[in-house]
């Protein structure tokens, strides 16, 4: 029979030629870009929150960066404005919404009065409490079971201050505490600084998680959560070089400041000292990179700045250190003032500026006793109504300006004078 013309005859196979069978592969090839890449990946021109189903709610829900409006946010970060903030920076509110009585006092359940003296300092953080009264903490709720540290502050917020007269058990932080630090234990007293430090990190850290599109850790994207945005700020370290006039600078974020106060008898001073020149010579010169004349090691000065300043200010008092028989407590009075103005701390600013950044007190945070693993934490915080009230556990009780201020304080707590949130907090 003969073959037809879509057939090829016998003669005209090549014999060579072998047959080729494909099988289904036994897993699928690599992605080109790792899942952990993709989260790390900002899409450009993405489509606004309002086309999606769930409109502005599933936005709100799924940590969208844009406004009701579907207009990009934008908060401030190192002292820059920066688009696309997770948080708007003229959303935060910087007073007390409404004028309300003080609230509930915190059962201590065991050691743990180094939380509660912290969490009531928090509790009285006007623009915080705004934020939480606003229900804007609910958006962090978590799906399924797990912790949420901004959620559960944020409902501790309202709990306390809807329960005056009464007190209420912290009992979810306690329960979480290896959650905040795994080395925090139950039933063991901690250090309030470290504590607060660990409360405030993951807090913004979960402000970032709920991002869409994720911004990567560390990027001046990520520190326009609504904590860091409050909270945070930056440094300047300048090391300038004495023989080629070289300058230098490092900036690192901060979420406190740390001042020595072994040799101060006032913050003004600690923070006099905390920006002073430091002189680079002998054995401790400076290793200059040089402009075209190569590596030397030569003197050279270091000095510490605070190149943008946070709307809330913590300082903390450094009383544990080392002292001439041993790690103890610095226990001497530092007096600290209502009205705290750190202009001439700012980096280019003149030594002699004023009235550039002023804060202004709102709670004191204290601790009795000899070592941070023992003693007592308690607290005096300014309520919404503008009296000052001294926060012992379970116990509230109204007290004079005069006896906050006469306190052998570890932890000071200022907000900035003024309301505007949206001018640049950049030394300068």
């Amino acid at each position: 029979m003969r073959a037809g013309p879509d057939v090829p005859l016998e003669r005209d196979v090549n014999p060579d030629l072998r047959k080729l069978t494909f099988v289904r592969a036994r897993r699928p090839d690599p992605p080109l870009i790792s899942a952990e890449a993709m989260k790390k990946m900002i899409v450009l021109n993405a489509p606004s929150s309002g086309a999606n189903k769930g409109g502005k709610g599933a936005a709100a829900a799924n940590g969208d960066d844009r406004d009701g409006s579907g207009n990009k946010k934008s908060g401030v970060a190192r002292g820059i404005a920066v688009a696309d903030a997770l948080y708007p920076r003229d959303a935060i509110k910087m007073e007390w919404p409404a004028v309300r009585k003080v609230g509930a006092g915190l059962n201590n359940l065991g050691n743990t009065c180094f939380m509660n003296a912290v969490m009531q300092c928090l509790t009285y953080t006007p623009p915080l409490a705004a934020f939480c009264l606003a229900g804007e903490h609910k958006r962090y709720k978590p799906a399924a079971a797990g912790f949420s540290a901004i959620y559960e502050m944020g409902e501790h917020v309202n709990r306390a201050l809807a329960s005056p007269g009464r007190a209420i058990a912290p009992v979810s932080f306690v329960k979480n505490l290896r959650a905040l630090s795994k080395t925090f234990r139950k039933g063991r007293q901690e250090d309030a600084h470290e504590f607060a430090r660990c409360l405030l990190d993951a807090m913004h850290k979960k402000c970032v998680d709920a991002a869409r599109p994720k911004p990567p850790e560390g990027s001046a994207r990520s520190e326009t959560t609504f904590v860091y945005q409050v909270f945070g700020g930056r440094l300047r370290s300048q090391v300038v070089c004495k023989s080629c006039g070289r300058k230098s600078d490092t900036f690192d974020s901060f979420m406190d400041l740390s001042l020595d106060v072994a040799m101060s008898r006032s913050i003004e001073n600690a923070l006099k000292s905390y920006v002073a020149v430091e002189v680079l010579d002998g054995n401790n010169k400076y290793k200059c990179e040089g402009d075209g004349g190569g590596k030397h090691m030569t003197k050279a000065t270091k000095q510490f700045t605070v190149n943008a300043a946070p709307l809330v200010l913590t300082i903390q008092l450094k009383r544990f250190e080392y002292v001439p028989f041993g790690r103890g407590k610095l226990n001497q009075f530092i007096e600290y003032p209502v009205h705290l103005d750190i202009s001439a701390c700012m980096s280019d600013a003149s030594p002699k500026a004023k009235g550039k950044q002023t804060y202004t007190l709102f709670a004191v945070l204290v601790h009795s006793g000899g070592s941070m693993h023992s003693g007592h934490y308690y607290c005096y915080i300014k309520s919404a109504m503008g009296i000052w009230h001294e926060m012992d556990d379970e116990g509230v009780s109204p007290v004079s300006e005069k006896t906050a201020l006469g306190q052998r304080a570890y932890l000071l707590f200022y907000a900035r004078v003024g309301g505007d949130t949206d001018r640049d907090q950049h030394g300068g």
